[in-house]
């Protein structure tokens, strides 16, 4: 007969396995990485920056004008660094159902869904493009947050594998109304009718790849997904059409310029860990009738659904442009901060994302943004800024 200890272990070797996980590879402790597109994009950088150890450039040569020629032909960006996390197994959908907030179930292969992780308080884990191959195998495309790390804990035990991609797949991302025509030219299926958050497995430039039709700038856009390997012809290839067609080679700042003005946002910038679905605008993903998922509890509670601040976006007087932490304030008294901060180039005037307290959250409230020794009159105003119907990314 086993004794309390015996059994305890035995469990513990039968559910998890012994060791109770695979060494894996220390990806944040490998210093600063080129890309696969280095040496079409990389190395043009004006500016550059790490993201998630990749060296990418924030802009190539001029930060506005490049944004002109996404938005009215297309722009190549490397978007290399974003968390893929491939989950398998004949678990893979019921697991990720409770990891989720949406219901999964409902969705079909080969379409993917904007989604959040929560933790079991209500704090979000991150948001991410899910994409759904089968009932087997769902890739999380994220940002900079713990999502593998809460997908692997809470996978132990369930017959589902749990596997970074991020040193293994390059990303790329074209944006613009010319996109679909561009990588059409280059790819091996009909894209032309590929649905709005679906994706296709096909060649690229001759190349086996996953292509997305989703982005972050809220314009008609793809992102293709290619091995490391092969990732510079595929991108090369892109950007001999892109720059045939009249587009640019584009950083991260134009894609932070069109995420702002389409009110979308950022993990870790906007909102992390700390923040509830409610709080940032993200409540209409809580399905609370699909049964179990992380956090569901918590989030039903009538404090959770009732927050004491939210984002909420500004509308800004005059041309300079808020930063982030800048104070909001009404009658001289802070209510809240900013998150995110721009100069709209198609509007032509400062908006800002912003978290405040609930007394100020109403459209056409006045405040005050404390900014640069300046405080600057503004208006609390909907999102999206620009195109509140989200028709440039539907066409």
């Amino acid at each position: 007969m086993l004794g309390n200890a015996a059994i305890k272990e035995y469990s513990f070797k039968t559910t998890v396995g012994v060791p109770p996980y695979a060494a894996g590879e220390l990806k944040f402790r490998k210093g600063i990485k080129q890309t696969a597109f280095h040496g079409v994009i990389g190395s043009k950088g004006a500016l550059l920056k790490v993201h998630n150890t990749f060296l990418k450039p924030f802009f190539i040569e001029d930060l506005i004008g490049e944004y002109w020629q996404m938005r009215k032909v297309a722009g190549l960006f490397d978007v290399t660094g974003e968390e893929i996390i491939e989950i398998a197994g004949p678990d893979a959908l019921g697991f990720m159902n409770e990891m989720v907030t949406r219901d999964l179930r409902k969705a079909v292969d080969g379409q993917c869904l904007y989604g959040i992780m929560c933790y079991d308080y209500g704090g979000i884990v991150e948001d991410a493009v899910i994409v759904r191959f089968s009932a087997e195998r769902f890739w999380w495309v994220g940002g900079l947050g713990y999502s593998e790390q809460w997908l692997y804990a809470n996978s132990l035990g369930r017959n589902v594998t749990v596997r970074s991609l991020l040193d293994r797949k390059a990303l790329a991302s074209i944006q613009g109304p010319r996109s679909r025509d561009i990588l059409q030219s280059v790819c091996g299926s009909d894209i032309t009718g590929l649905p709005f958050y679906h994706s296709v497995e096909t060649d690229v430039c001759g190349v086996p790849c996953v292509v997305t039709r989703t982005g972050y700038t809220a314009e008609l856009g793809f992102e293709i997904i290619v091995d490391q390997e092969k990732g510079e012809g595929v991108f090369g290839g892109i950007w001999e059409k892109c720059a045939a067609a009249g587009g640019a080679l584009c950083g991260s700042g134009v894609m932070d310029l069109r995420r702002v003005e389409a009110g979308l946002i950022d993990f870790s910038t906007d909102f992390d860990w700390h923040h509830t679905p409610h709080q940032v605008g993200l409540g209409w993903m809580l399905n609370m009738n699909k049964g179990f998922f992380h956090g569901r509890d918590a989030l039903a509670t009538q404090e959770a659904r009732n927050p004491a601040s939210k984002l909420e976006g500004l509308r800004l007087a005059g041309q300079q442009s808020p930063l982030k932490g800048d104070a909001v304030l009404v009658d001289g008294v802070s209510v809240g901060e900013v998150t995110s901060g721009i100069v709209s180039p198609t509007l032509q005037v400062p908006l800002a994302i912003a978290l405040l307290a609930v007394k100020a959250t109403g459209i056409g409230q006045k405040v005050e943004v404390a900014s640069q020794g300046q405080k600057i009159p503004a208006e609390v105003v909907a999102m999206p800024f620009l195109d509140p119907e989200r028709k440039l990314s539907k066409v």
